[in-house]
């Protein structure tokens, strides 16, 4: 079956992108410590259902800022509108929108707009992976050493992240944090990062990018902590 997910996505990146053009304008409020939500993020969240309503019928779905829940049998859309919203806000192109599809507790369909970077990666079940309506092979790390992005969240304090950072330098990988986790598993599904470990995020910042990982051949683990949280570790296999 083909979803059209790319088609779908093409004019909600053109809806974020004229949002970030005016975004010193946006109305912005903050739901806890450090963590922002904008006007933007409501308008895109809405347009994103929408446009599932309208091609899909009445369907399940679950979205950073307006809520929904798993049905009973574990499927939904779940629906990030902007994954990275304080980079967003400050102008930092190390954000997303993510649109993914679970079945029965399985990550099985996916897609991101990358809108800085005009960039969508679509992932459907039976598929590789496309980027910008073109099949993508993940290019081999052409430089050699591990490059890994970390999330950090209010889920686990500080200086546990920080311990999980550390443990990755003693594998040999170099850390970084973008504070975006749909910006980094695109970016490691790009081969411009090694991977993405983070515990404690939520379920709409990796529905869609479990997905898109697992298409271009990274090792994916993507566990439910309860709730809406996952752990999730995604990386190149060496």
């Amino acid at each position: 079956m083909r979803l059209g997910l790319a088609e779908l996505m093409k004019p909600i990146s053109v809806l974020a992108q004229s949002y970030a053009s005016r975004r010193q304008e946006l109305a912005t409020s903050q739901k806890s410590a450090g963590q922002f939500v904008s006007e933007a993020d409501e308008a895109i969240e809405s347009a994103i259902r929408d446009a599932l309503s309208e091609r899909y019928g009445n369907v399940p779905m679950i979205g950073e800022e307006q809520g929904g829940a798993l049905d009973t049998a574990a499927s939904c859309w779940a629906i990030d509108p902007i994954d990275g919203t304080s980079n967003f806000l400050r102008g930092l192109p190390m954000w997303g929108v993510s649109i993914g599809l679970l079945e029965r507790g399985d990550f099985v369909a996916g897609v991101i707009a990358l809108p800085e970077l005009n960039l969508i990666l679509s992932n459907e079940p039976g598929q590789a992976l496309h980027l910008n309506d073109r099949s993508f092979v993940r290019p081999k790390n052409p430089l050699g050493g591990k490059l890994i992005a970390l999330g950090e969240n209010d889920f686990e304090t500080g200086d546990q992240t920080d311990n999980r950072a550390a443990s990755l330098r003693a594998e040999g990988y170099t850390v970084v944090r973008y504070r975006s986790a749909v910006f980094s598993l695109a970016s490691a599904a790009l081969g411009r990062l090694d991977g993405y470990v983070e515990h404690g995020c939520c379920l709409w910042d990796v529905a869609a990018a479990a997905s898109i990982c697992r298409a271009v051949g990274l090792a994916v683990s993507a566990e439910s902590l309860g709730g809406e949280r996952f752990s999730i570790d995604a990386r190149a296999i060496s």
